[in-house]
């Protein structure tokens, strides 16, 4: 029996998707139909630059390049859509999107306040995949399951650490990422309590939030965004055993270490077997939850839906007022 053919719409042609998603499509579009369950074919695209738009169908393969969105959303050929555009135009573009009543995998994040994570989340009806990669690289996926295995964790720490980034938003539209992946390994974030402090260097904002989770567990999580180092650790405390992991991070793929007592081991699956950057971040397997997950209607690990909460933190650790003012 031969696998499902997938047509794929693509909205955007920002420099996220051309560095990211268009290499990724044209991997999975090539890959064995085994490995997702179906055959990706990239049916069209669409952006409001329309010669960017036909350079990029040409390089990756898109049969079609739509002159308007109307268009897109009218081509019954279409199975599922993917967007990467700026939050502000998500919220025009995304009610058409879900009208049309296919699975959608959409790059983060989602809006730009709570409120606007909320309105999309109540908007999206269909089978999503909201593109948090953390929750798709495999070594974080390798750490889920060790997390997974413990009964006994008792406190977590969180550290996401960039190097002169002076974002006025670095929070929501960038450390983010930790707060979801951490929702992800623990559950939802019950309340964050900031505290705030200035760097000496610029006017950013160093955040440590102590933070609770649903389920009763206690954590803090660090995000200083004019650093020395760059990187991006959690680390798990149980009676017995101690989890770090070093997370994935542009072209460095990461660690685990596990502690016990004076044992220690390391879990580097890179080491002799480095994978290309679209799978190590987690971009292939954004899509691949869509096409084996989302286009089947089961659920993903990532949506709309489970994505609010990380906004509602996000926004709270954002605003916190400096100690020192």
């Amino acid at each position: 029996m031969n696998p499902p053919t997938i047509r794929l719409a693509f909205i955007g042609t920002g420099g996220w998707a051309r560095r990211y998603h268009f290499s990724t499509l044209a991997h999975i579009a090539t890959e064995d139909a085994v490995t997702t369950g179906a055959q990706l074919l990239l049916r069209g695209i669409y952006s409001l630059e329309p010669d960017v738009a036909s350079a990029v169908a040409n390089e990756t393969g898109f049969q079609h390049v739509y002159p308007s969105l109307d268009a897109l959303i009218e081509d019954e050929q279409v199975d599922a859509m993917a967007l990467a555009i700026t939050p502000t135009a998500l919220v025009e573009v995304l009610p058409r999107v879900v009208a049309k009543g296919v699975p959608i995998l959409c790059e983060k994040p989602p809006g730009e306040t709570t409120a606007a994570a909320q309105a999309l989340s109540d908007i999206v009806t269909v089978s999503n995949v909201l593109a948090f990669n953390r929750r798709f690289a495999p070594l974080n996926n390798t750490f889920k399951r060790l997390v997974d295995e413990l009964d006994d964790i008792y406190y977590v720490e969180g550290d996401f650490y960039r190097h002169r980034r002076t974002d006025e938003t670095f929070m929501i539209g960038t450390g983010i990422h930790w707060i979801n992946f951490m929702e992800y390994l623990f559950g939802p974030i019950d309340t964050v309590r900031t505290s705030a402090f200035r760097n000496p260097g610029n006017e950013t904002l160093n955040r440590i939030g102590d933070l609770t989770f649903t389920c009763g567990l206690r954590g803090q999580l660090k995000v200083f965004q004019c650093n020395g180092a760059q990187l991006e650790r959690v680390t798990v405390h149980s009676s017995g055993r101690t989890l770090v992991l070093h997370g994935p991070l542009w072209q460095d793929p990461g660690h685990i270490t596990i502690h016990e007592g004076a044992k220690v081991t390391h879990i580097d699956p890179e080491r002799d077997s480095p994978l290309p950057e679209i799978e190590r971040l987690g971009i292939v397997g954004e899509y691949r939850e869509l096409l084996t997950r989302g286009c089947h209607g089961l659920p993903t690990r990532s949506t709309f839906q489970n994505a609010v909460n990380s906004m509602r933190i996000a926004e709270a650790m954002e605003f916190a007022a400096a100690s020192d003012e």
